[in-house]
């Protein structure tokens, strides 16, 4: 599977069934920096997966880390995205992903795509992938970010989310940046 920033490929890791992520080179980059771009957003998806299991969330388990490829576990599940094209989505669902985004939050992991495109259904539960855009951030306008990308992927069950990232202890600072960034110029409606 290709995406815009790396191609994912079934591999085998010690007989366990894992999923390689390798970063591709950008033509329209000098060669050196691509090169040194490439290499750190690797390290750092890594990192912010180790972290984020620490905090207790379901993510894929890291088993090898080189220059521009992360091999971890392959989670059997299906795509929430996929899942909400077909219908709504259940209250559990926003519980379950406000209640990720919180954990992330707690320890100060952006994630910087949080969407339902980034959320899995797996045997275990919710579980997240794709900390390819992600950072390590405490500022409350990174954090309210992520909820206000969640928010306006989920449409008009929005809300709900933004309500269940608050009951599962999402911090009020982040919730009234949330709302200071959407009531900016280009997260307003147009007419």
């Amino acid at each position: 599977m290709k995406g815009a920033e790396a191609i994912l490929s079934k591999c085998d890791v010690l007989g366990l069934p894992s999923v390689e992520k390798f970063r591709v080179e950008k033509e329209y980059r000098v060669k050196e920096l691509d090169g040194k771009i490439r290499g750190e957003r690797t390290k750092r998806e890594a990192r912010l997966l180790a972290r984020a299991k620490e905090a207790g969330v379901l993510c894929p388990v890291v088993y090898e880390v080189k220059e521009f490829i992360i091999r971890m576990k392959f989670l059997e599940g299906d795509m929430l995205h996929w899942e909400l094209q077909k219908r709504s989505p259940a209250a559990r669902e926003i519980s379950d992903a406000a209640g990720i985004l919180v954990k992330l939050h707690s320890v100060d992991v952006i994630h910087g795509d949080y969407t339902p495109a980034n959320l899995m259904l797996t045997p275990e539960g919710m579980a997240v992938i794709d900390f390819g855009l992600g950072s390590i951030s405490n500022d409350s306008e990174d954090k309210a970010t992520d909820v206000v990308t969640m928010k306006r992927a989920l449409g008009k069950f929005g809300d709900e989310f933004v309500s269940a990232y608050e009951k599962k202890g999402g911090k009020a600072s982040v919730l009234a940046m949330a709302a200071e960034i959407e009531s900016r110029g280009r997260y307003k409606e147009r007419n």
